[in-house]
């Protein structure tokens, strides 16, 4: 099959048979029925069965005209707005895509869309490798992945600014926009060495994307001045991680223990020690990219000298291991 990098929205815009069918009953037909399980939630879960044995990459068009259903993926998903616009409920939060905007779903986010019409193109993007995540992609830039920064952002987004899914607008970055369509074009066109090219673009475009999304908040963060019990904590831990107690936080800051320790947990929702670990892991994550140092030589710079308990907590917080993450480089 092939596809002309000038008429990409061409090539989407003709309805399939499956987009006939639904448009004739307005009712949502499986399309890939074994890759399909229910769960005991009753939403859809989309496996990794989805992907042939040699695939990491899978680009379709969304079927127009039906609601989809409510599903998660066993692996990473990008929807790309070609064109028009996407209502869809993501994680019990309503949004609506807009034309050039990008939605980044994180492995096992659930989500549902309302029936897109005919000049609605949205396009899936599914990664399958599990080295991919949001997470990842925020943490590329150390300065803007920083306790204090999140704490911030949630203060001010609410309920939008989630950790397992994000909306990036593109519609002023031609170069991300021209990689998606590079994608798609090589794709459909299935030429040799296909695959390789698609692993390529698709860390140009991971990279592409986290440039956006810290530019995107800060702009939020340059206007916020204000300084709470909450960010003197954030930025006490974010500076003394390595050795840093909650006793002598509240001691220096000249509060009760409990009290301070009930104020941590209520204004960022996390406790002190969950806090300080997200810190510390966060700090060898930045290292294992950025140095040759050994992992085991990190764990212990940041405060861990038990080698299992580091390796399970960063499995926890990333999803991935230390060595993947340093082979990436």
């Amino acid at each position: 099959m092939m596809i002309l990098k000038d008429n990409i929205e061409d090539f989407f815009s003709p309805l399939d048979l499956l987009e006939t069918k639904q448009k004739r009953t307005g009712k949502f037909i499986e399309e890939f029925t074994e890759e399909y399980e229910i769960e005991k939630q009753l939403h859809l879960v989309i496996r990794e069965k989805l992907f042939y044995d040699s695939q990491s990459i899978i680009i379709r068009k969304h079927r127009r005209f039906a609601s989809y259903p409510l599903h998660s993926h066993q692996f990473l998903e990008f929807n790309y707005m070609l064109s028009g616009q996407s209502k869809q409920i993501v994680n019990g939060e309503k949004i609506i895509l807009k034309e050039k905007q990008v939605l980044l779903l994180d492995t096992n986010s659930k989500h549902e869309l309302l029936p897109l019409g005919e000049k609605d193109l949205l396009i899936n993007f599914l990664f399958r490798t599990s080295d991919m995540n949001i997470d990842m992609l925020k943490n590329i830039d150390n300065q803007n992945s920083s306790l204090t920064y999140n704490f911030l952002m949630s203060a001010i987004l609410g309920s939008g600014y989630q950790d397992n899914f994000l909306i990036l607008d593109i519609n002023n970055h031609l170069e991300i926009q021209i990689t998606f369509e590079q994608m798609i074009v090589e794709f459909f066109s299935q030429h040799n060495l296909t695959k390789e090219l698609l692993n390529s673009y698709s860390q140009v475009l991971f990279l592409q994307l986290s440039r956006v999304y810290h530019s995107q908040l800060s702009k939020i963060y340059e206007g916020i001045t204000n300084v709470d019990l909450p960010l003197r904590v954030l930025q006490k831990i974010e500076n003394n991680y390595r050795d840093i107690t909650l006793s002598s936080l509240a001691a220096e800051l000249g509060y009760n223990k409990n009290y301070l320790s009930n104020t941590i947990k209520e204004k960022t929702g996390k406790n002190f020690k969950e806090l300080v670990t997200e810190q510390r892991l966060k700090e060898a994550h930045r290292l294992i990219l950025s140095t040759n140092a050994n992992i085991e030589s990190i764990a212990e710079y940041v405060g861990y000298f038990n080698k299992t308990q580091f390796y399970k907590k960063y499995r926890e917080y990333f999803e991935t291991t230390p060595n993947k993450v340093r082979n990436l480089r």
